[in-house]
């Protein structure tokens, strides 16, 4: 059998990363949690997920500057983003970036579940 894809969830709101992370073992996939974007960053197993789901307000390193930063060292991960954001330019900020989705706040399951595995089954560049 195959490995589940392994997704990383960043946000600094502790009740949101176990909800998701609850959210993706019930439907039998891996994940692992990160309070910031930082916290990811610096984790050497980074490489290793096969798509990011983020918020966008995070302290120090927000959810664009960690795609960001997530692109410039090569990754073509698939970045999802659930936020309580509002803002037009952020949104598209982070689409033309290269998001493969964006959710603001309240995202049913079905929603997120959905735009993952087209994350997920989608072609990536290297």
């Amino acid at each position: 059998m195959s490995n589940p894809p392994l997704i990383a969830i960043v946000d600094d709101d502790d009740a949101v990363r176990e909800a998701l992370f609850d959210l993706l073992q019930v439907e039998g996939l891996a994940a692992r949690t990160f309070g910031s974007g930082e916290a990811l960053l610096a984790d050497t197993t980074a490489g290793s997920f096969d798509c990011v789901i983020t918020d966008v307000r995070m302290a120090e390193i927000d959810g664009l500057e960690l795609q960001r930063r997530l692109r410039a060292q090569g990754s073509s991960m698939p970045v999802i983003f659930i936020t309580s954001s509002v803002e037009d330019a952020t949104r598209a900020q982070a689409l033309s970036d290269g998001a493969a989705a964006w959710f603001t706040k309240p995202v049913t399951d079905e929603e997120l579940l959905d735009a993952l595995r087209a994350a997920l089954d989608a072609p990536r560049g290297k």
